[in-house]
């Protein structure tokens, strides 16, 4: 994640102080580094995100959690990999792709540096 934020212009120095515990699906805990906040586009909405970073590897890039989902008034849903939630244009989906999602993850369990979570 150090990697990433670093190639978006960013650095540790950028990060506000904050250790949140995160629970790993495996079980194992680790501590955010810290929070930074990235304006984020999602479906012609901006707004200010707070993310928090670890320092490892991960299957996901993001996890948009419960603040942001409440903030946006979204629906998710995993089973059908969408996201649904109302602007001052009318209901905005955004969706995934189930076949280039499955191949992220057979990749990623692969990938010697990434343990499977």
């Amino acid at each position: 994640m150090l990697e990433t934020l670093k190639g978006m212009g960013f650095s540790k120095k950028n990060l506000a102080k904050k250790a949140v515990p995160i629970v790993r699906f495996s079980g194992e805990t680790k501590h955010s580094l810290g929070e930074i906040v990235i304006l984020t586009y999602a479906g012609g909405v901006n707004k200010q995100v707070g993310y928090l970073v670890i320092d490892g590897p991960s299957t996901d890039n993001v996890i948009l959690g419960r603040p942001w989902i409440h903030e946006m008034k979204a629906i998710p849903s995993t089973y059908h990999q969408c996201l649904k939630f109302p602007t001052p244009w009318g209901v905005q989906e955004i969706r995934g792709d189930q076949e280039e999602a499955k191949d992220c993850y057979k990749v990623a369990l692969k990938s010697p540096t990434i343990p499977p979570t």
